[in-house]
């Protein structure tokens, strides 16, 4: 009788996280049908000149060997990033256009 008992225990314990393993269903109402297409259109927005103009420019510090650095954000037209060297913070300039990399003052 105990190993019956124990048998169900057991068996309702992993039907329950069998359930809980179940992916969410889709969206059904018109306001989670929305969610999801403005996630999509973020993501698609991020396609963009400015998006490809920050590529270039994380792919100049990179290819010039300043691929650890912090304080990446835009400065007007150009990016400025912190990078360590010999010790000490700099901060460069990239100009993603000219393909510039220069050090800021």
């Amino acid at each position: 009788m105990k190993r019956i008992a124990f048998t169900i225990v057991i068996l309702a314990l992993s039907a329950g996280a069998a359930l809980a393993a179940t992916p969410s269903p889709l969206p059904t109402t018109p306001a989670e049908k929305t969610a999801v297409h403005h996630t999509s259109a973020v993501t698609s927005m991020r396609n963009d000149a400015s998006a490809n103009r920050m590529t270039k420019a994380l792919n100049l510090l990179e290819a010039q060997g300043d691929g650890t650095f912090t304080d990446f954000k835009a400065q007007g037209k150009d990016y400025d990033a912190t990078v360590i060297r010999d010790g000490h913070a700099v901060t460069l300039r990239v100009d993603p256009d000219s393909g510039q990399v220069t050090t800021r003052s």
